[in-house]
């Protein structure tokens, strides 16, 4: 049996986590997840769902000087697992209790995650110290993508124990769902919508700082004053909700349309020609990926491990100049305004739209779980082969 600890189920995570189910069952691999809530700081975010078929416990948050530490009362559902894979987060604190285990009769150990803290700013020295000691002390890594591959590595951890997960979204039903679409329901979500301009950028995601939209609506005005019939669609929760709330209120080209899913979601951004994401970017550029909408960023210092996806110039634009929001409205004029810049862009996000799919993410978790159970001694009882 394997197990899967995460704080709780994320929505754009339901889905891998079904066909991770369906296909560890085609092994003969039996595939527990265990889930709880999410905390104060990722509640606004509005991104927790349920799969009934889960084992749900209820998390305690502690709040230790400036660090949320999370307690996931998780042991007794996965003591007798052959491998049990959690998060890479010093804060949680079963992961301790799990590490010692390891050495006294316990589960088998394997780690999910990015090798380190991918927003240095937020990183605490002690954590940082404690979380690259436990890495080591495992049986198994899931690594994101390669470049997460690279900081495992770096940190003496065994190349042929990591497996690369190649982090992505079902994002398959959107380009087909985006190709469904007529010029008639574009229009019609147009007029539902209240836009009125050529120039639409949408911005996807959580709402929180690190996203920098005070940035993005400084960068819009400055858009608005150079391309009178620019708009700006936001889509997404978090704290920094009522910013962007009171931000909307005075500007009647940005539209604040809050979270977003399904069919909902494809027709908002299809009304767009760009995805406008000077902060860090995160899975949301697959969803531009799969609905040809290019992204315009910049070169903060605190990008997640995605951003390994985007190359620039040919499904994106980064700006070196990541403080000057100037800078940044020049390149989206640039793309606006451009119409072989944009549609050369658009076809290198229909090609990595192809490449980094989830399809692609779920065989690459199932080979590895299948991979360590064998190195571990416990061999799936099915043989080990593609997915």
């Amino acid at each position: 049996m394997v197990a899967v600890v995460f704080r709780y189920v994320h929505h754009y995570r339901r889905d891998f986590y079904e066909r991770v189910r369906v296909l560890l069952d085609q092994r003969g691999v039996d595939f527990r997840l265990v889930a709880g809530q999410p905390g104060p700081v990722a509640l606004p975010k509005e991104d927790a769902v349920d799969l009934p078929w889960a084992i749900h416990i209820r998390n305690r948050y502690y709040r230790v000087g400036h660090r949320q530490l999370c307690w996931q009362p998780c042991l007794r559902h996965v003591w007798d697992a052959d491998l049990v894979i959690v998060e890479q987060a010093s804060k949680l604190l079963a992961n301790h209790i799990l590490t010692a285990g390891r050495y006294l009769g316990g589960p088998r150990l394997a780690l999910w995650g990015h090798g380190h803290n991918i927003q240095p700013h937020r990183a605490s020295a002690p954590g940082e110290a404690v979380k690259r000691m436990l890495s080591r002390h495992v049986d198994w890594w899931f690594a994101y993508n390669e470049a997460s591959v690279e900081v495992v590595k770096a940190i003496g951890f065994p190349p042929e124990r990591i497996t690369s997960v190649q982090n992505a979204v079902d994002t398959r039903w959107l380009s087909v769902a985006r190709d469904g679409l007529s010029d008639a329901d574009i229009a019609a979500e147009r007029r539902r919508l209240g836009l009125r301009g050529a120039h639409i950028g949408v911005f996807a995601g959580a709402l929180y700082d690190d996203k920098r939209l005070a940035f993005l609506i400084d960068a819009g005005d400055r858009v608005r004053e150079r391309l009178p019939d620019f708009e700006l669609l936001v889509i997404g929760a978090g704290p920094d909700r009522p910013l962007v709330h009171r931000a909307a209120a005075s500007r009647p080209w940005m539209h604040a349309l809050g979270p977003l899913y399904g069919l909902e979601k494809v027709r908002a951004m299809s009304t767009a020609k760009a995805l406008l994401l000077p902060g860090l970017v995160g899975l949301a550029v697959l969803d531009g990926f799969a609905l040809g909408l290019p992204l315009v960023t910049t070169r903060v210092p605190f990008h997640s491990h995605e951003i390994a996806y985007v190359a620039p110039g040919e499904n994106a634009i980064i700006v070196q100049e990541w403080r000057d929001s100037a800078v940044y409205a020049d390149a989206v004029v640039r793309l606006f305004t451009d119409d072989a810049l944009l549609e050369r862009l658009r076809e290198g996000c229909r090609v990595a739209a192809g490449a980094f799919t989830l399809e692609a993410m779920t065989r690459n978790f199932v080979d590895g779980v299948a991979n360590a159970l064998t190195a571990l001694g416990r061999p799936p009882a099915a043989p080990v082969g593609p997915c």
